[in-house]
């Protein structure tokens, strides 16, 4: 958990833009330092520093695309809290945003609230969760804990073989989210999740099964669980949940369709003949709300 301000860029060659970010640093009473960059060759350097928790970058700057700027990042392993920023016609750079793994898009015009939300759900995703993963077999474990490894969250895990010790472990560790199987030996699934509500612990119990036709989802729901995910489930799949029992807005980003675009290559090829259009007045470079 960060206990200095959050050192915030924003990347954008408008100064309007910079006007709006330049406010949300004033409404934090000093939780956020603003760090400024207008062209993307000062994007990749002031996040190369290595100082950046997290930036907004627009696709649309001289010298070099937002979207080339966070490519060079990420290929040097900075792995920096982005927001991507367009015009309402930026659909076409939604695929290539999640491949360069941004939280999130956002369209201009849009407002301070709206920044103000991703701040506090990045202040969320970087928080400390204690995460428990209650399952009879190490290997479905392993894979569950290799799923979260690949979260926006940041998770602690811990592993339980069973209910009696998951039910263990919660005596002596507050837990955010326990991720427990439904089909286990001895104590079942929803037995540990009925003895669990009964000790009134604030863990969120997101149950989990490979079963179907068993009406798992339903009976857990009615029981108390906070949510329900079938296996194999993936990152996506665990960060949407998660953002829902945090209360966090679902990012734009997460709930993009899958496969509707090329690689990462190619849709930065494709994309450079837009990205690079002349700067002019009213066009794509123009100020949010212009």
């Amino acid at each position: 958990m960060l206990t200095r301000p959050i050192k915030m860029l924003v990347a954008d060659d408008a100064q309007t833009m910079h006007g709006i970010f330049r406010e949300v640093a004033a409404r934090s009473c000093g939780l956020i330092e603003l760090v400024e960059a207008s062209d993307g060759r000062e994007c990749v350097k002031q996040l190369s520093g290595g100082e950046i928790d997290l930036a907004f970058i627009d696709v649309y700057m001289p010298e070099m695309s937002g979207l080339e700027a966070l490519r060079s990042a990420r290929h040097v392993g900075i792995k920096t809290f982005v927001t991507l920023m367009s015009g309402p016609d930026s659909d076409h750079f939604m695929n290539l945003a999640q491949q360069l793994r941004a939280y999130e898009f956002l369209r201009k015009p849009f407002t301070v609230r709206e920044i103000e939300a991703i701040i506090s759900s990045y202040r969320r995703v970087m928080g400390p969760t204690k995460v428990l993963i209650v399952d009879d077999s190490m290997t479905v474990r392993r894979i569950v804990q290799k799923v979260l490894a690949g979260s926006v969250f940041r998770m602690d895990c811990y592993e339980a073989p069973d209910g009696e010790t998951a039910l263990a472990y919660c005596d002596r560790v507050n837990f955010d989210i326990i991720f427990l199987d439904c089909n286990m030996p001895g104590l079942d699934g929803l037995t540990t999740l009925d003895r669990l509500r009964l000790r009134s612990s604030d863990a969120k119990v997101v149950m989990i099964s490979g079963e179907t036709g068993k009406n798992y989802e339903v009976r857990a729901l009615k029981r108390g669980a906070a949510a329900f995910l079938q296996k194999p489930f993936q990152p996506l799949d665990v960060d949407a949940v998660l953002h829902r029992l945090f209360g966090l807005r679902l990012p734009d980003l997460m709930t993009w369709a899958d496969g509707h675009a090329d690689g990462e290559d190619t849709a930065l090829e494709r994309s450079r003949s837009d990205v690079h259009a002349p700067v002019g007045s009213g066009g794509r470079n123009a100020p949010a709300g212009a």
